[in-house]
Formats: structure tokens, sequence, C-alpha cells
């Protein structure tokens, strides 16, 4: 073998022992998001860190002084309640679009395991367990797709939800 094979080699076994998504139970057969996709994760957790400093340095005691009387403070504590349910709301949204992805995913390499495995290509068995594991995790997200839907409608029902600024996603899986 040539360096350039071996630093090759060496590169990969170094980024197949890190761990893979944890999802396929020990395999390592997912690389990872792509780049665009990880830029903007990590762009919401960078807007998720501003916002938790920004609410740990809010002048608690300024807001205790403004909130005196325990009507103010009644109505201080229905804003921030209303807050956080708004934010609660924001966030099944989220994680339902998140688990519609994710199964969406899975389905499309089934796909491509089925197809490898139907044209004998490299260890059909193991295609066809992957195909197997992926199969499950779809399951698995739609379910909980469907779940947190249900979820968000329950809210809506109760009157908790507040009204979202931009359409709901209602296709269906």
């Amino acid at each position: 073998m040539g360096a350039g094979v071996s630093q090759q080699m060496i590169k990969f076994g170094a980024w197949a022992t890190c761990g893979g998504s944890g999802m396929l139970g020990g395999v390592d057969s997912e690389p990872g998001p792509p780049p665009g996709r990880r830029q903007e994760i990590d762009e919401r957790l960078d807007a998720i860190r501003d916002r938790l400093r920004q609410l740990r340095e809010r002048d608690w005691d300024a807001v205790k002084r403004q909130a005196g009387v325990p009507s103010e403070r009644l109505a201080a504590a229905g804003r921030y309640a209303a807050e956080a349910r708004a934010a609660a709301v924001q966030v099944l949204a989220a994680s339902v679009e998140a688990f519609r992805r994710a199964a969406e995913a899975h389905e499309r390499v089934i796909g491509v395991h089925q197809r490898a495995a139907a044209a004998g290509i490299g260890d059909v068995p193991g295609h066809e367990r992957q195909a197997a594991l992926h199969r499950a995790a779809a399951a698995a997200d739609w379910q909980r797709a469907e779940r947190t839907q249900s979820l968000l409608l329950e809210l809506d029902r109760a009157g908790l939800a507040p009204v979202p600024d931009e359409p709901r996603d209602s296709a269906a899986p």
C-alpha cells in the first residue's frame, strides 16, 4: 500500500471509531449530517445559548421591584407562563418536523439497501439487515411525529397553543 492509501485508512479508521449516531445499535454507517445542516444546527444552538445568556443577565431585582403588588406579580407570572407555553409549542412543532424528516431519510436509506440487495451488490444479507434496521427506525420516527403532533392538537383544542405565525405543515406521513 502506498503512503496516501494508508493515510486515508487511518483517517477513516479514526472516524469509524467515533460511534455514529447510535440509531442503528452500534452500526457506524452514518457519516453525520451534511455540512450545511451542521451549520444550521450550530446556528440554532448559538441562538439558544444567546437567549439563555440574556435570561441569565436579567435584572431580577428590578422585576421584583416592578411587581411589588401581589396582583402585579400574578399578572407577570401569567405573562411568563404564556411565554413558556409559546416556546413549548414552538419546540413541539419543530420536533414534529424533525421526526418527519428523520423518518423520510430512513426510508430513502431503506430503498438504497433494498436496491443493493436486489442487485446482489456487496453483502446482500448485510443490506437486508440494514434495511430492516432503518425500517424500524423510520417506523419509530413516524410514531414520534404522530404523538408529538397529537400533543400539539390537544394544546390547540385546550386553547393553550398560541396562533402560529406560519401555517402548519399539514402533510401527513
